[in-house]
């Protein structure tokens, strides 16, 4: 019987057989950067490599005649989860990003791809990952020809294990186990760092050199409740600085002024709230009054909510006489409120609407004009169906894991960086709970913070990219003076 080749399944063969190419030659716009070879490839990944049961999408970028025993090379995801790693890739690291206005605001669409001056690919080699469900990577048919079920891998552990197994099928493809080792990941993507820590060294023999957790959402249970306190304490710097921004309270900017603000947050203001019940009418109409100054609320608002205002009534209450909310993930930014009629979000933020389709149409053309990488498969940047199908019960990807790692690991150094107008993953936070965590005085030396102004994609201000590359330069070669060690805390 003659095959029935019909147009779709040649394109489709095609597209496969595209799939094993890799670009070898940059492309025109990255000149200015060093020679280094890119390539768009499919991973098949698997227990039983023989045998794979789904296969991962990735770009990787190496530096050409670079010494594989001393080049870095640093496997990069992002988070959601259900978020590819096109974020990172082309607004932040990657070899090629977005033009921007550079002032946190998003690229216009059509966004153009220009040279990244600040790609970290002028220290370390990069591999972009999208777990299974993002981007192009996909479950596999089982032994009856159907596509396995993508469950397993929604889900905290499964989603690790398929990482981790990953990053040793590259290092072996590639012959890279001799090099130094990194992982860096974003929101989500920070939880995954945390336990891949310690997961890598425990399940799989592979011992990390760097770890970097760009804006993380760390897997800590917090108790959110009207008794809590940990959750605005930690908010109020963060909320505090977005009213500075928008000239709405006298505490200033950068890092002495946010320290006044960590203070008075763990402080005066903790203590307000633990004792809040205790004071009389006088006493906490002088607590709210001077909470409404730090963070630029009407002292009204926060006496109804007393002195506790959650990341969406903040956001919808800062600038609400000028008929504007906030951006949770970057408080900096602003939009006309399309419900004002409701103290709390009626939308999604722009970030998790607007921001995927600004950089999806460059990244589509790019991949395929310039890497040569073509299939007929939709890329799926950000999926809120795997985001919604995730099974979240598992203690992995906690504070201690990377308490864990570091104490055991004496190679390992781990480096914390937000922006101090995130809503949503709030700086201080992370740096509360890892300071209760991490505790033996040596791993405290290789644990290490920054902060830049702008929100959970922070590296969209072109100052605060720039910064954020040079410390993480610092932070691969060993020249951490600029960066806050843990240690300095004193605890």
């Amino acid at each position: 019987m003659k095959p029935n080749w019909t147009r779709r399944a040649l394109l489709s063969l095609l597209g496969t057989l595209m799939m094993c190419l890799a670009a070898t030659a940059q492309p025109a716009l990255a000149k200015a950067l060093p020679d280094y070879k890119a390539e768009a490839a499919m991973m098949p990944i698997g227990t039983d490599p023989e045998r794979p049961e789904a296969e991962i999408f990735h770009i990787a970028y190496t530096l050409k005649g670079a010494d594989p025993s001393t080049r870095p090379v640093t496997f990069v995801f992002n988070g959601g989860p259900g978020g590819a790693s096109i974020y990172l890739h082309l607004s932040a690291i990657g070899p090629m990003t977005v033009a921007t206005a550079g002032d946190g605001s998003f690229p216009s669409s059509p966004a153009r791809l220009t040279a990244n001056p600040d790609s970290w690919i002028h220290f370390t080699d990069l591999v972009f990952i999208d777990p299974v469900g993002t981007g192009y990577s996909r479950t596999l048919p089982g032994p009856d020809g159907a596509l396995r079920d993508p469950k397993p891998y929604y889900s905290v552990g499964g989603d690790l294990d398929s990482i981790a197994l990953f990053i040793r099928q590259w290092l072996t493809k590639h012959q890279r186990w001799g090099s130094p080792k990194a992982i860096a990941g974003e929101s989500y993507g920070g939880q995954r760092v945390a336990a891949l820590t310690r997961l890598l060294a425990e399940q799989y023999a592979i011992n990390l050199n760097r770890a970097i957790l760009i804006s993380p959402a760390l897997n800590v249970e917090l108790t959110d409740t009207r008794y809590s306190v940990i959750q605005p304490m930690t908010l109020l710097p963060t909320q505090a600085a977005i009213a500075s921004f928008h000239g709405l309270n006298t505490i200033g900017s950068g890092p002495e002024a946010m320290k006044r603000i960590e203070d008075y947050a763990i402080g005066e203001y903790s203590q307000g709230l633990e004792t809040l019940g205790r004071m009389t009418p006088e006493q906490q109409q002088a607590f709210y009054a001077k909470v409404a100054g730090t963070i630029g609320i009407e002292p009204g608002v926060v006496a109804r909510h007393r002195g506790k205002l959650s990341q969406s009534v903040f956001a919808v209450s800062l600038l609400a006489s000028r008929g504007k909310v906030l951006d949770t993930y970057d408080g900096t930014q602003a939009s006309d409120n399309p419900t004002p009629e409701s103290e709390e979000l009626g939308v999604m933020d722009r970030s998790l609407t607007i921001l995927s389709g600004a950089l999806l149409p460059p990244f589509m053309d790019y991949v395929a004009k310039d890497l040569g990488y073509v299939t007929e498969r939709p890329y799926i940047p950000l999926s809120f169906e795997v985001n919604m199908a995730w099974d979240r019960v598992s203690p992995l990807g906690s504070p201690d894991d990377l308490a864990v790692a570091l104490a055991q690991n004496h190679d390992l150094k781990v480096l914390v960086l937000h922006g101090y107008h995130d809503l949503v993953t709030n700086y201080f936070l992370t740096r509360y709970v890892l300071e209760q965590s991490v505790l033996g005085p040596d791993a405290r030396k290789r644990l290490f913070f920054g902060n830049y102004d702008g929100g959970h994609m922070f590296y969209l201000r072109s100052a605060s990219r720039a910064e954020f590359t040079k410390d993480v330069r610092g932070f691969f070669e060993g020249s951490e003076n600029v960066l806050t060690s843990s240690a300095a805390s004193g605890n």
